[in-house]
């Protein structure tokens, strides 16, 4: 009877949602949810702090986060950093939620948060001009590095612990592909395309007149390299991480790596909100390069209609039309694309650990393993037919 009462502990657990990650990796997840949400609160208090330290108001800030014609001072960051805060905020949130499209987009925040820390770290260490004007006239210069520590710090741990919860290529290891799993090559197709065109305008802009090559390329990793101060990453350094983000993970999503989907959805979502936030302000704005300006405080934006003067402009409407569908059509389709399958990061096995041996001649199918309990006691099966009863006289059967 000791194997009768050992038989629940064969059964597995019970399978986990496709979306949601394995068990196991609940406290990793949950980590990574508290440091991208610390990462996220920390810029918030900084602009929080900044707003006592500047000019502007908190309504033309709101108004600058959709209208790019408002100035606004370096201290409140760009709004790439802004794009990257809800992102670090509603990835942590995902996490929290066990999901296993946070993975993708907790390591994208992660390698473009250490990015970003390094280069301004470098830039307070080798350049006196940004030092100056970092700390220059205040007594923060320990909490603003401090805080670059921080970042560092937390993203590389959402990396390390992220890269270790790994997963397997959509469809499992099977030779056919998981239904559903060829959204990823038609998304790892139009990401390669949005990258390569977006890496073809930094072409561009290097092979022009008096432009500085060695310069840019030193700027990606030195903040103190700009020639304007700007605190966490100027543009040419995101539109760089677009490009190597786009190709890495269209690279990815052709092989059918599943950690794409979060990755993909959340650089998308930043590049989506730049190019939107543009196209308003070509859309409002009513600057007219030959006439005078209009509103003195505002920055002069160009329209629609002077991309529309020669060849290389409407290429530029194209790049920002053309990159915002691919953006969408991108993300509609991660949001359907399929997982790992659930259980596939393990193998089944018993709750308790235990594995019992199996004789190797002929061992146990898995369906009866892992199904049924095996018997105590083999029962010899009842009679074909019954046994005749006694007779009226009771000493046997008549004769």
């Amino acid at each position: 009877m000791a194997v009768v009462d050992q038989g629940p502990r064969w059964r597995s657990e019970p399978p986990a949602s496709d979306r949601h990650a394995p068990r196991r990796h609940l406290g990793v997840y949950l980590t990574a949810a508290v440091l991208l949400t610390a990462l996220g609160r920390l810029v918030i208090v900084w602009i929080y702090y900044d707003f006592d330290h500047v000019s502007t108001d908190v309504e033309d800030f709101l108004k600058a986060l959709y209208d790019p014609r408002i100035p606004l001072e370096p201290e409140l960051f760009n709004p790439y950093v802004w794009a990257f805060t809800v992102t670090l905020l509603v990835t942590g949130l995902v996490a929290a939620l066990n999901r296993r499209a946070a993975r993708g987009a907790a390591l994208l925040c992660g390698f473009v948060m250490s990015f970003t820390a390094v280069r301004e770290l470098i830039g307070l260490a080798t350049s006196d001009q940004f030092r100056d004007w970092y700390v220059g006239g205040n007594d923060l210069e320990f909490v603003i590095i401090a805080s670059w520590v921080v970042v560092l710090l937390f993203s590389a741990t959402v990396l390390v612990m992220m890269l270790r919860a790994g997963d397997r290529p959509a469809g499992g290891a099977g030779a056919r592909p998981a239904p559903g799993s060829q959204l990823y090559v038609i998304a790892g197709g139009l990401m390669v395309l949005l990258g390569l065109a977006l890496a073809g305008w930094i072409v561009r802009m290097l092979t022009r007149d008096g432009a500085d090559t060695g310069r840019y390329f030193k700027g990606l990793v030195d903040a103190g390299e700009s020639p304007f101060p700007v605190s966490a990453g100027t543009t040419e350094y995101y539109e760089a991480v677009f490009v190597v983000a786009l190709l890495v993970l269209g690279a990815l999503a052709l092989m059918r790596r599943p950690v794409v989907r979060g990755a993909a959805m959340a650089i998308l979502g930043v590049y989506l909100y730049i190019n939107v936030r543009r196209m308003i302000g070509m859309t409002i704005s009513d600057y007219d390069r030959n006439g005078p300006p209009t509103d003195p405080e505002l920055i002069p934006f160009p329209t629609w209609d002077m991309y529309t003067e020669d060849l290389e402009g409407w290429l530029i409407l194209a790049t920002y039309v053309g990159g915002s569908l691919i953006a969408v059509a991108v993300i509609a389709m991660m949001l359907r694309a399929p997982e790992a399958k659930a259980g596939a990061d393990a193998p089944l096995g018993p709750v308790g650990g235990y594995v019992p041996p199996q004789p190797a001649a002929s061992p146990v199918p898995e369906r009866q393993q892992y199904a049924a309990p095996p018997a105590a006691v083999q029962m010899p099966p009842p009679p074909s037919s019954p046994p005749p009863g006694p007779g009226p006289s009771g000493r046997g059967p008549e004769g």
